[in-house]
């Protein structure tokens, strides 16, 4: 009887570490194996596009790690609002179209100048928050953790970094349907679903 429980301790003991390498969790009643890197997102937060059709997906920016005030939902909650390129798209001086920001969400490209220098200038103009783009058109998955220039500026607004690729397929099809905003649903906090039943964009790979 004994070393029937033993091995029965063992097999359990297996079992238990067997599952937890292979990072299994339950959702809504079922067992479903997940890969690690689902939960390595736990702090990035997103937002969704509701028009148009093409561009209908949950997209992941990263906050800003060392400027800006944080996505809660005391300070920025969840509502319908707008993407709105800036122009120039960097950024970095006063935006041409200053007033269609005011209350919206600023869009930028990566470039020019600091991370920071481009959320005071949004705030500036009137900007709720600042997606920054990266400038690799090609990259899908490097989400940068934005860091301050050390200067003395303060920006009291919250910033994400979103991958180069997204920021370039959406500044594209903006451009094919010559328009400067996008409806949006931001921020959306998913830090409890895990990333396969998200409907990010085809183009990203996890």
């Amino acid at each position: 009887m004994n070393s029937v429980r033993k091995i029965l301790f063992v097999v359990n003991v297996f079992l238990v570490c067997f599952l937890a390498i292979l990072n299994v969790y339950l959702v809504s009643g079922h067992t479903t194996i997940v890969d690690i890197k689902e939960y390595e997102y736990g702090g990035d937060i997103f937002f969704e596009i509701t028009d148009p059709p093409e561009l209908q997906y949950t997209y992941r920016i990263r906050p800003a790690k060392t400027f800006g005030i944080p996505f809660d939902k005391e300070n920025f909650p969840v509502t319908k609002t707008k993407l709105v390129l800036v122009d120039p798209s960097h950024g970095c001086e006063k935006p041409k179209n200053a007033n269609q920001l005011k209350g919206n969400i600023a869009f930028v490209k990566r470039g020019e100048c600091s991370f920071l220098q481009k959320t005071v200038i949004s705030e500036k103009s009137g900007a709720k928050a600042i997606v920054i783009t990266d400038n690799n058109i090609y990259d899908d998955s490097a989400y940068i953790h934005m860091i301050d220039d050390e200067s003395e500026l303060s920006a009291n607004i919250p910033a994400g970094f979103l991958v180069g690729k997204s920021g370039h397929l959406i500044h594209t099809k903006m451009s094919e349907l010559m328009v400067t905003e996008l409806p949006i649903m931001f921020p959306l906090n998913m830090t409890y679903v895990p990333l396969h039943e998200i409907k990010q964009p085809p183009w990203i790979s996890i």
